[in-house]
């Protein structure tokens, strides 16, 4: 028996310093990398082109993501406190509003993928779609969509009694138990990973078609001004393409052991079993929010382009220092020149007086 509960005591430890050092790892790379994010997709050369709209505005609901709901995790998940657990209004609101946000931002990359289906479709009526006012209303529908499709949570989430890892019963904010708790992680597991992901691979496919079917068609030689936007598009779907991976990858694994953890929620379990999916549960949504914070990272190791547009930002940033540092140091310069000159004119003034 002291062994069982020894080995309790391990997967809880563990389970508590795995989300803590991945939520961790996950936090400054990715606040800073967002930041760049916005920076860049705001530059000129790109901010034209209705893919990097979508890049830009959802990495603006990825900062929601990094700033706002990781600390939350952070603190619920580490030192066991959060006020949803205790208050039924904030109970509703920051689930609600949580699951909206990382939907949204994974939902907008999908909406990428059709914006690159149509640039590249040989149907002028569908080129017609990817645009920079599509790419703007569609975000706008999108956004609408989901806070109405995810209202539901408003209702039927709840504070009540679940099993700690400790084994003890504790309160918890959650879905209702029963029928509701596994819909819900259905429903969450098809909008959130399933639905996005398969759409994405889809069109994926359609675009690289798309392109072959083009490079068949169209003429050899073009002048600079369409290589150099043919190059962009390639750039753009590059950095979509890893990035789409890499949400699969993600996303995936968190929406299965909620299903699992749905459909089991009745059988009964001991303090070894639910420590065990515990760790499995922390670990793989610790994961799934490398979604919302690595996309700098993935961006600048795929996009030459977007490698390009930082080193000018940076590059812009270490001219600026450096014209203030030679600034400051030059108005130093004057202001201790000054008094020896005062000093000079007070000698001059003194000598004519004698």
């Amino acid at each position: 028996m002291s062994n069982t509960t020894e080995a309790i005591n391990q997967l809880n430890t563990a389970t508590t310093t795995i989300a803590l050092i991945l939520s961790l790892i996950n936090f400054p790379p990715g606040a800073v990398g967002l930041i760049f994010n916005v920076l860049v997709f705001t530059r000129p050369v790109l901010n034209r082109q209705p893919c990097s709209f979508y890049f830009l505005i959802s990495t603006l609901f990825n900062l929601f993501v990094v700033f706002i709901i990781l600390p939350v995790r952070i603190v619920s998940n580490s030192f066991n406190l959060d006020l949803a657990n205790y208050n039924l209004g904030i109970c509703k609101t920051e689930f609600y509003s949580f699951y909206v946000v990382r939907v949204v931002s994974i939902w907008l990359i999908l909406l990428a993928c059709i914006d690159r289906y149509f640039h590249s479709s040989s149907n002028i009526k569908l080129r017609r779609l990817s645009s920079l006012k599509m790419a703007r209303i569609s975000s706008s529908v999108l956004t609408l969509l989901m806070i109405v499709i995810y209202s539901h949570m408003i209702v039927y989430f709840e504070i009540a009694n679940v099993t700690s890892q400790t084994g003890q019963a504790t309160q918890t904010c959650n879905a209702r138990k029963g029928t509701y708790r596994s819909f819900s992680a259905s429903w969450h597991m098809t909008l959130y990973s399933l639905c996005p992901s398969s759409l994405m691979l889809l069109f994926g496919i359609l675009t690289v078609r798309n392109i072959h079917q083009h490079h068949r068609i169209i003429p050899t030689h073009s002048d600079n001004n369409q290589r150099h936007n043919r190059r962009t598009d390639m750039q753009l779907l590059r950095m979509l393409t890893i990035q789409v991976l890499f949400i699969i990858v993600s996303t995936m694994p968190s929406s299965a052991i909620r299903l699992y953890s749905s459909f089991t929620a009745t059988t009964t379990k001991n303090a070894f079993q639910t420590a065990q999916e515990n760790l499995a549960t922390q670990l793989c949504n610790s994961l799934s929010y490398f979604a919302h914070s690595t996309s700098f990272y993935l961006y600048t190791l795929t996009g030459s382009l977007f490698r390009t547009e930082l080193t000018k930002i940076i590059g812009r940033c270490f001219h600026f220092r450096s014209n203030f540092i030679e600034t400051s140091g030059t108005g130093q310069n004057q202001m201790s020149l000054n008094p020896i000159n005062q000093q000079r004119n007070t000698a001059v003034v003194v000598i004519d007086h004698q």
